[in-house]
């Protein structure tokens, strides 16, 4: 028998094992044997080609397995369901989402944070490519929030560095610095000090590209409560960079985006650095620096 064949007797009997029947002295639904039923469907319609037959089939599959309680059975079904739609499967990357959405739930409620957090994660890389930036943010917080639930920390951190580098696709820059105090938080419990100051130093780096000496002074003295962070190299070239923004120092700057610590940062961060330069303004009145200055007013320009 043809697999569509197959799929169609499966596709029969489970619409009859959730029928009572008075003969068959069978008073109530059998999730169970539909369960398995709409599952042998699923298959052999995907062995057909029948895309979304075999989708629709996994759906009913994780709706039986959630009416017997079997969460993790259920998640497991609307993920092969957002398998066969992801792409250039039926309904494409939104009919994906649905199912994805409901997998989660259902991973979260059976105590699987890890297979959630995956699903998580591929929503928000699939957003991304959308150009949904919120809806990628959205889905990274809700992923940081589940392994920080977890205390684990290792994911976490992974988490935080894949987060980091899509915030500064999306030119969201102050999300990016939360970020990084985030990961930076993680590192120093891990005791990862070294990975620390790269990521203290990705911070000054982003400061730098909004111009905002000011606060890349700040973050560069404030980072001393960390250990190790003053005598490291990261530290010393931080340094240098504020100096020569703070001091509109041209040669400097373009010296030092040469540095060789500015390869170890993550790619997102290394590329702003190369491309960092100096803000060539006249110093502000109030004593500031960087490119934030306010113009001197009418009065003054004409003594």
């Amino acid at each position: 028998m043809a697999p569509a064949d197959e799929a169609k007797k499966s596709l029969a009997k489970a619409e009859q094992a959730l029928k009572p029947s008075w003969v068959s002295f069978k008073f109530s639904p059998d999730f169970l044997s539909a369960s398995l039923e709409y599952s042998q469907a699923a298959t052999q319609f995907r062995a057909a080609g029948l895309l979304q037959e075999s989708a629709d089939a996994w759906t009913k599959t994780g709706e039986m397995k959630e009416k017997l309680n079997d969460l993790f059975g259920a998640g497991r079904a609307y993920e092969s369901a957002a398998a066969i739609c992801d792409g250039t499967g039926p309904g494409g990357a939104n009919a994906a989402i649905v199912q994805w959405e409901k997998a989660i739930r259902c991973f979260r409620l059976a105590g699987k944070s890890d297979q959630a957090a995956k699903l998580i994660l591929k929503m928000a890389s699939l957003r991304e490519k959308e150009g949904d930036i919120e809806g990628g943010k959205s889905a990274y917080r809700e992923a940081i929030e589940i392994f920080e639930q977890e205390e684990k920390d290792f994911d976490l951190g992974d988490v935080y560095k894949s987060y980091i580098g899509f915030l500064i696709r999306a030119n969201s820059l102050e999300d990016a610095m939360k970020a990084i105090d985030g990961h930076i938080e993680v590192l120093v419990r891990q005791k990862s000090l070294p990975f620390a100051h790269k990521e203290l130093l990705s911070k000054i780096v982003l400061l730098i590209k909004l111009e905002d000496g000011v606060r890349a002074d700040e973050s560069l003295n404030a980072s001393g409560s960390i250990s190790g962070w003053f005598t490291s190299k990261e530290c010393q070239v931080a340094s240098d960079l504020v100096e020569a923004f703070k001091t509109n120092d041209a040669e400097a700057m373009a010296g030092l985006i040469k540095d060789q610590t500015f390869s170890f940062l993550q790619v997102e961060v290394a590329r702003i650095a190369k491309q960092l330069k100096v803000v060539m303004a006249a110093p502000a009145r109030s004593g500031g620096y960087g490119g934030n200055q306010e113009p001197q007013d009418l009065a003054e320009m004409l003594m």
